[in-house]
């Protein structure tokens, strides 16, 4: 297993990301968590929990236009229920829609400008091989930068899988959206159950307002 040794980017390419706070609004029948600044919706027995999970993308999404949503869903019901990656769309302040991208569709953007492409010193050391193999690479003489390798394994880990969650279970993941959240005032997270026609009312909806 890799050791960790930094997990921060150095100076403006973080700034943007970090800037932004992104507040849940109060819905009717919502428990607003301040602590994680989630709302939990209950309905028909089943208790959503959505939060943006921005801080999860900043490892590896510099330009800033893949986000996520921490998304946790209980069935307190008799019943199996089931949420797909098609359950979930985002509408943004001028109701531009946003489908969820998959696991490996977020993989692919971010790895088009992730941290290998940028040389060092101007990021921090990852992990300890990688110290170890630019301290070795920079002993040899060469003038050369060294580009480190970067495995996103958790954009797929931490994916929510929520097809078919059993009586009393809960499933919890991200959903991943591509939008620049420094571009927009307010967002709404609409959560749909699995099989559900979106001509109809959502089963659940997440307001959220973004703070710079």
């Amino acid at each position: 297993m890799r050791t960790l040794v930094l997990s921060f980017l150095c100076g403006a390419l973080f700034l943007a990301g970090c800037s932004l706070k992104v507040v849940p609004q109060q819905v009717p029948q919502g428990v607003i968590n301040t602590a994680d600044n989630s709302q939990t919706i209950t309905k028909d027995g089943i208790a959503v929990t959505a939060a943006n999970s921005d801080r999860e993308m900043v490892s590896y999404n510099l330009d800033g236009t893949v986000t996520a949503f921490d998304v946790t869903i209980h069935n307190r019901t008799d019943r199996e229920v089931g949420f797909g990656v098609d359950s979930f769309v985002l509408l943004d302040n001028q109701n531009r829609q946003y489908l969820p991208l998959t696991p490996e569709r977020v993989k692919e953007i971010v790895s088009r400008d992730s941290y290998y492409l940028i040389p060092y010193p101007y990021v921090g050391f990852y992990y300890l091989e990688d110290y170890e193999r630019t301290s070795s690479y920079t002993e040899t003489g060469s003038q050369l930068p060294y580009y480190y390798e970067v495995y996103p394994q958790d954009i797929f880990t931490r994916a929510l899988n929520a097809t078919s969650v059993i009586p009393g279970a809960k499933a919890e993941g991200l959903v991943y959206f591509r939008i620049d959240l420094t571009a927009i005032k307010e967002m709404t997270l609409l959560v749909f159950r699995k099989g559900a026609s979106k001509s109809s009312p959502p089963d659940f909806t997440f307001p959220f307002v973004i703070s710079k």
